[in-house]
């Protein structure tokens, strides 16, 4: 097998506190299968990917979602701390948050329910409809004319 070291690696290599020995594995091969995913982005459709191999048994990367030892809340966490720290050394951090619905239903769709369609509704009529509702935070970067300046010399 060969042994690869790169900026990717390393970055992926931050969260590594977050799971355990093979969970981090795992995680690196995930989440490098989806990166790399030319198909429709499931855990059978990322495994060519992550493990071309097959040195690992298939699985293991579907246990990593509902079994692995890891806390989601630390994993935002710890990439909320890294953006901050990547784009916004100085100065004021700007977050947008909206929420949109997810038209999705089923046994197996947890979190469902009825909620309020923006999309669908207007002033005089409110339209409700089934599904996830999805909050979306993203931190908003500013770019300021000198930093602009610097990435256009770097072309």
């Amino acid at each position: 097998m060969y042994n690869i070291t790169s900026s990717w690696t390393e970055l992926l290599q931050q969260f590594f506190p977050i799971f355990t020995a093979p969970t981090s594995e795992i995680f690196l091969q995930l989440i490098t299968g989806w990166i790399l995913c030319t198909t429709r982005r499931t855990v059978t459709g990322m495994i060519p990917f992550a493990d071309p191999l097959s040195l690992r048994a298939h699985d293991a990367y579907h246990r990593f979602f509902p079994d692995a030892r890891w806390s989601m809340v630390k994993l935002w966490q710890l990439l909320a701390i890294m953006l901050v720290q990547k784009f916004c050394r100085t100065g004021r951090i700007t977050l947008a948050l909206d929420d949109t619905l997810f038209h999705r239903s089923g046994r197996k769709v947890d979190g469902a329910g009825w909620w309020r369609d923006a999309v669908r509704s207007t002033k005089k009529s409110i339209v409700y409809a089934w599904g996830l509702n999805l909050v979306i935070l993203t931190i908003q970067v500013t770019i300021h004319r000198k930093s602009y300046k610097n990435l256009k010399m770097l072309k």
